[in-house]
């Protein structure tokens, strides 16, 4: 009996996958078996570069301090519960589904490294950023991040299957329901 978990779904799994899922319900989604919490790190780093026009000089060196962690290494310096359960889930998913969620993680780490050492280029021609400097350009780069986390997201939430629709189209359905809600 192999320790791989089936993909997209976990569904019948052995005892000690079970013990696992059953000891970090909130940390990790039966979906794919990977923990949510491991994209706050891009979250993160995209809103230093949406915020980065607005509160320069303050963010700079935060932005330009960021490095991507890989999941593991995410789960063993986090404070969360259930880290090492997530490393363990994490280890046992199908190698196929696992090779594209890092195929999407390299996406991203290439992205914002990129971002992060063109705005370094800025900086170091400017001498001090302005937000005229970067604020198209972080724009930009901000909208072409957020569409990224967004194909992470999916893999976590849904594993290889599309979901039937983005979460922003589902927040506009949502809201325009509850708007309709209000007015009866």
């Amino acid at each position: 009996m192999s320790n791989a978990l089936p993909h997209p779904t976990f569904g019948q799994t052995e005892p000690l996958i079970m013990d696992l899922i059953a000891r970090a319900p909130h940390l990790i989604n039966p979906t794919s078996g990977i923990a949510n919490d491991f994209l706050n790190q891009y979250n993160e780093a995209l809103l230093l570069i949406e915020n980065l026009p607005v509160l320069l000089p303050e963010m700079i060196d935060e932005l330009l301090a960021w490095k991507p962690k890989s999941y593991v290494a995410y789960f063993e310096s986090s404070p969360l519960s259930g880290g090492d359960i997530a490393i363990t889930v994490y280890q046992l998913i199908d190698v196929d589904f696992r090779n594209a969620f890092e195929k999407q993680l390299a996406l991203l780490n290439a992205i914002t490294q990129q971002a992060i050492y063109l705005i370094r280029v800025m900086q170091s021609k400017a001498g001090e950023l302005t937000s005229e400097h970067v604020e198209g350009f972080c724009r930009v780069i901000a909208k072409r991040l957020r569409i990224e986390i967004e194909k992470a997201v999916d893999l976590v939430n849904h594993g290889i299957d599309q979901p039937s629709e983005t979460s922003q189209v589902m927040a506009d359905r949502l809201m325009a329901a509850a708007t309709d809600v209000k007015s009866l």
